[in-house]
């Protein structure tokens, strides 16, 4: 047989063979997800607050062509916190404007403008505040009767409404409407407890507030908006905390409207609160914990691009340190990790333009960190394939 013949016939049953092995084992796995760490991009630590727990960047929102950064401490009463910004293209930090605020903790977009609520105000308690940016400028709005804390705004049905935190007092009720965008308010049901978020679902706006440790179940229940009025829905807070600890006081974090549910982060405490786990809920009534490729990974936020959920996750390392995440996905089924790097504390914003994401860096109450208020980024190019 002549050797070129040879050849070929050893060469056929060699791309048989691993054609055999390969359909054996399956088809080749992806590559695995970039690790950024080298490639992360120090924008700066721009807060001034002298306490790393009060740099927490515990919000960020593009809206404008920028990057709206929230920080600020609640619990120690630091203030007053300005709003501070970072520009995509240049990665340039500015301070915008001082709120009378000791802790810019939340960014709304609402009807197609920018909404900061007074989460904790120095001025007298008389009323509460909202910020919105009007033709192109900060507005402080001190009109919410008895606004001890305004801890979320919504639009709905071309009403604007707020979720209050007060005493449990008679008389100041915490769910509060707007028919004129704020300047005057009425109360929007007779619920007490303090409400810490609000969301829409499946058409309906909802309030929520924190589950708290020793109270019966329906003692904290989510309300729903009936056209006139928040009425109580029946269903225990617990019921939408899958994964909450037995015991523990707890709340929804970043509510997020996706895939024909409400998807959100399971967080314990309530100022300070931290991830336990992801769920969603279909119907306000019963949720699920969303299942994520690595089991340790704990959820910080989320964020809607099109058909994409993105989500943020830390996981914790054995230094002290945590594995920073971005996960994406098109139905809560099917994860894709874009990319991880290694941090000295979590991170527990984040924010996209233009395919580079931007994170905050956070710390607990209880567990500082030097390394809170920092700002990354990650360019695309650093973990597109």
């Amino acid at each position: 047989m002549r050797a070129c013949t040879v050849a070929r016939l050893l060469g056929t049953a060699l791309v048989a063979s691993l054609a055999a092995c390969g359909n054996a084992a399956g088809p080749m796995a992806p590559p695995p997800p970039p690790d950024v760490t080298a490639r992360v991009e120090r924008l700066g630590n721009p807060f001034t607050v002298a306490s790393p727990y009060a740099r927490n960047v515990w919000d960020m929102q593009l809206f404008g062509g920028v990057v709206r950064l929230g920080h600020g401490d609640s619990a120690d009463n630091r203030g007053p916190i300005p709003i501070w910004s970072v520009d995509p293209a240049t990665g340039a930090l500015a301070s915008e404007f001082t709120t009378s605020e000791e802790q810019v903790d939340l960014f709304r977009v609402l009807d197609g403008e920018l909404y900061v609520p007074g989460h904790d105000p120095r001025d007298d308690l008389t009323a509460g505040n909202f910020y919105r940016v009007e033709a192109g400028r900060w507005v402080k709005h001190r009109t919410i009767p008895h606004g001890l804390h305004t801890f979320d705004l919504a639009w709905h049905d071309g009403l604007l409404f707020a979720a209050l935190g007060a005493d449990n007092v008679p008389g100041h009720e915490t769910l509060k409407v707007s028919a004129d965008r704020g300047h005057t308010w009425r109360v929007a049901g007779p619920a007490l407890d303090r409400m810490y978020g609000m969301f829409e679902l499946g058409g309906a706006l909802y309030a929520a507030p924190i589950v708290q440790a020793g109270l019966s179940p329906l003692s904290r229940q989510p309300w729903r908006w009936n056209g006139a009025a928040f009425v109580p829905t029946g269903t225990a807070m617990q019921a939408l905390l899958p994964g909450l600890p037995e015991g523990r006081g707890g709340r929804m974090v970043r509510q997020t409207e996706f895939a024909g549910g409400l998807v959100y982060v399971v967080a314990v405490r309530d100022f300070d609160w931290y991830p336990v786990g992801l769920a969603v809920t279909r119907d306000a009534r019963a949720a699920e914990p969303v299942t994520l490729p690595d089991p340790a990974a704990l959820p910080f936020d989320l964020l809607v691009r099109g058909g994409t959920l993105y989500l943020l996750t830390g996981t914790p390392a054995a230094d002290g340190g945590y594995t920073v995440r971005v996960y994406a996905t098109a139905d809560l089924a099917r994860w894709t990790e874009l990319f991880h790097l290694a941090a000295p504390t979590f991170a527990r914003s984040f924010e996209e333009s233009g395919g580079d994401f931007f994170l905050g860096l956070g710390c607990q109450y209880a567990a500082h960190s030097p390394a809170a208020g920092d700002l990354l980024r990650v360019r695309r190019a650093s973990y597109a394939r």
